[in-house]
Order: C-alpha cells, then sequence, then structure tokens
C-alpha cells in the first residue's frame, strides 16, 4: 500500500506541470468515455437499447447535479478556507443519499418498466459515485494537488469503463454491463480517494451540522441553477425521444457527444487557473482578473473555429465509422452542435468568474431564462426540422446564456473597479 501511495502522491517536483498535464489526462478520458460506452452499447447491443442506454446516462447525469450540488466551483475557489474539508464530506453524504432517492422517484414517476427502469437506476449510482469521489478530487484540488484530482478520475473511469466495455460486449445486456460498471467505479473509489484522502486530511464527517447546511444553503443558487444547465444541454435530445424514435435519439447522441470537445480543451487550460483567478479576485487584482477571463475567451474562440472546420470536413465519416450508424445527412445538424459547444465552454468559463465574484443569485437568473428558451424552443424545432432543430434548440439556448454571463461579469466587474475607486 505505501507504493501505491507513493506512486500516487509523486515526488513533489515540477508541479504546476504535473497538475497540467494530470488534468489533461484525466478530464480527456473522462470525456471519451461517455462516448466510448455509449458506442459499445449501441454497436453490442443494437441501436434501439443504445438509445436506451443513452437516455438512461443522461439522466444519471442529470441526476448527478443533486449529488454535486454545485459544490466543486465553490470548494476549489475556497481559498480563505471558509469550509473544512469534513464539512463539504458531510455535505456530500447529504447529497448523495437525496440523489439516490431522486433516481427512484424519477423511475416511479415515469413509469419506467424491464430494462429501461434497471439501467435509469444502475447508471444513477453510477454517477453517484463520480459524485462521492468528486469531494474528495475537489479537496486535492484545493490543496493545489489537481494531478491527485486528475489521476483519480482516469484510474476510476478507465476502470469502470473497461469493465462495462467488456461486460456488454460479452454479454451483449446493458442491465449486466451497467451493473458490473456500478461494482468496478466502487472499488475503484476504495482503492484510490479513500486511501490517498488521509494524507492530507482525518476521514471524518463533521459533527458542526450547522455549518454543514450553512454550505449547503450558500451553494443552494449554484445547486438549481447546475440542474437548469444540464436541462439546457439535454432538452433537445429529450424533445427527439418524446418526438421521435428511439433510434433518432441514438444518431442525436452519436452528433451531440463531440460538442464536449471544445468543453474538454479549454477545460485543460482554466481549471488549473481557477485558484488563481480566486486569489486575483480575492486580493483585488482586477487587472490579472480581467486578462484571464479575455484570454480564455479568446481561446474557445480560436478552439471553436478549428472544431468546426474538422467537424464539417471528416466529422461526419469518423463518427460514422465510430459509432456504425451511416450519419451522411446531419452534417450540418454536426457543425451546428459544435457551434454550440463553443458557446458552451465559453459560458462554462463565464459561470466560474462568477462563482468566483460569489453571484449565486445572478446565476441562477440568467440559467432560468435560457431554460426558458430551451422549454419554449426544443418541441417547436424538433417537431419541424427534426434532429437539426434539436441542435438549434441546444446552439440557441447556449448563445443566450453566454450573453447573459457576459454582460453579468462585466457589470460585476466594473461595480468592482468603481468601488475601489
Amino acid at each position: 500500500m505505501s507504493r501505491w501511495k507513493a506512486l500516487i502522491l509523486g515526488d513533489g517536483k515540477n508541479q504546476g506541470k504535473k497538475n497540467v498535464f494530470w488534468n489533461m489526462v484525466g478530464s480527456l478520458i473522462f470525456a471519451l468515455a461517455s462516448i466510448l460506452l455509449f458506442a459499445a452499447a449501441a454497436r453490442a447491443a443494437g441501436a434501439y437499447y443504445g438509445g436506451i442506454f443513452s437516455i438512461a446516462f443522461t439522466t444519471g447525469q442529470m441526476l448527478l447535479t443533486i449529488g454535486y450540488y454545485e459544490v466543486r466551483p465553490f470548494q476549489v475557489t475556497d481559498v480563505s478556507r471558509q469550509y473544512s474539508f469534513q464539512e463539504y464530506l458531510s455535505s456530500r453524504v447529504v447529497t448523495s443519499i437525496a440523489m439516490a432517492v431522486a433516481g427512484v422517484l424519477y423511475v416511479l414517476v415515469t413509469g419506467a418498466e424491464g430494462v429501461r427502469a434497471s439501467v435509469i437506476l444502475l447508471m444513477c449510482f453510477y454517477k453517484m459515485m463520480d459524485g462521492i469521489a468528486d469531494v474528495f478530487e475537489g479537496e486535492f484540488h484545493r490543496r493545489g494537488r489537481l494531478d491527485i484530482a486528475g489521476k483519480s478520475m482516469a484510474f476510476r473511469t478507465v476502470f469502470s469503463g473497461g469493465v462495462f466495455i467488456v461486460t456488454v460486449m460479452i454479454s451483449g445486456d446493458i442491465v449486466i454491463a451497467s451493473g458490473a460498471a456500478v461494482a468496478a467505479a466502487v472499488f475503484a473509489f476504495a482503492v484510490f480517494d479513500l486511501v490517498i484522502i488521509r494524507e492530507f486530511e482525518p476521514l471524518r464527517l463533521s459533527r458542526a451540522w450547522d455549518r454543514v447546511f450553512s454550505l449547503l444553503r450558500d451553494c443552494f443558487f449554484l445547486f438549481l441553477g447546475s440542474f437548469l444547465y444540464l436541462y439546457i444541454c439535454n432538452a433537445a435530445k429529450y424533445a427527439v425521444d418524446a418526438r421521435m424514435s428511439a433510434e433518432a435519439v441514438t444518431y442525436y447522441t452519436d452528433l451531440y457527444l463531440p460538442t464536449s470537445t471544445i468543453n474538454l480543451l479549454s477545460g485543460f487550460i482554466f481549471k488549473p487557473l481557477l485558484t488563481t483567478m480566486g486569489k486575483s479576485y480575492e486580493e483585488r487584482q482586477w487587472e490579472k482578473f480581467r486578462g484571464i477571463v479575455y484570454r480564455l475567451l479568446a481561446g474557445i474562440v480560436l478552439l471553436t473555429a478549428v472544431c468546426c472546420l474538422g467537424a464539417y470536413l471528416i466529422g461526419i465519416p469518423v463518427l460514422s465509422f465510430l459509432f456504425g450508424h451511416d450519419l451522411s445527412a446531419y452534417r450540418g445538424a454536426l457543425v451546428l452542435l459544435i457551434f454550440g459547444g463553443g458557446f458552451n465552454a465559453a459560458a462554462m468559463l463565464l459561470y466560474y468568474a462568477l462563482t468566483t465574484m460569489r453571484k449565486q443569485k445572478q446565476i441562477l437568473v440568467c440559467y432560468g431564462v435560457s431554460a426558458l428558451a430551451a422549454l419554449l424552443g426544443s418541441s417547436a424545432l424538433v417537431t419541424r426540422f427534426g434532429i437539426l432543430g434539436g441542435a438549434a434548440c441546444y446552439t440557441g439556448a447556449m448563445g443566450i446564456l453566454v450573453l447573459l454571463f457576459f454582460g453579468d461579469v462585466w457589470y460585476q466587474y466594473r461595480r468592482a473597479m468603481r468601488r475601489e475607486k
């Protein structure tokens, strides 16, 4: 066990480079996992069950907003240590129980049965392990060890995802494969996060439950906003599910999954800068804070342009080969979705800026307006234009969110500057 710990902790040299590298590795693997899991399910179980798995995975991801409770951005920018790790951990126990209850209620309310109900519940518990591990990774991040957080994410994702892929390819059964993935995720969390956290903090819950619920209150508006954010991301997919066939959900998912590319690549850069962003704002280094935001936005614009060009030229052949479906009719939808992915990445950066400013209520209002636009537009656009309409709904809602976030960041920044004069 001591060798295992030493391998994970490293020698402490070139820590900045290691933080960037392992954050990149962990984020890349985590992002690719959803694509590979879905591709394996669709190939091994067919387009029909692949569509069911896609909806179950998406539902688990939405329910994970309850588990996350959007504490991570608050935790990693908590440079003054307003709350202890034990308080963050205790809050995660509360939200994880709430997530499990919500998963059961979702199945009962929607009337899901058989394979659909089983996979939804299993994906709920699978994603719940991501939520539990996240609070440990957040503490590693807050202590300047983003490399350990990246290693944790990479190890857990590779192990549990590998178990799912092997099991579904052998059995052709998404229920059995989902159950195996849950067991593998629990094992990976136990041998990594539970072992390593003791090198930084004692593993115990807080007895100061008033402080725990104070933390939950502080993050409440961020939580509501994150739930609305995931609805914005998935409103079109649920509209496709309601208005079209299970096979259409599979095709839309094929096209949608690459949208995370820009978010992923930009995250390699801005995640290591979150604590720097928090310190610059805390210390009123306004020019430094603004410079970080502007440079990252410029990088996202460039990445979006490159990814849109790549999607137009080679996206359809690559995705058709990967998923085993002919997607040649959807080139326009793919490019539009990738463009929306650029908006998504910009929105996430501006969201972190507003979180650093502790403007939780403003964040919620912006999410609410964008979610309302997605709600009003998704069904009509999908009914009229099919999958292309779903792509237009996603991109339009994300564009609205970016405009609202950017306007609010600029307003709050100028307001803070005026107070200093």
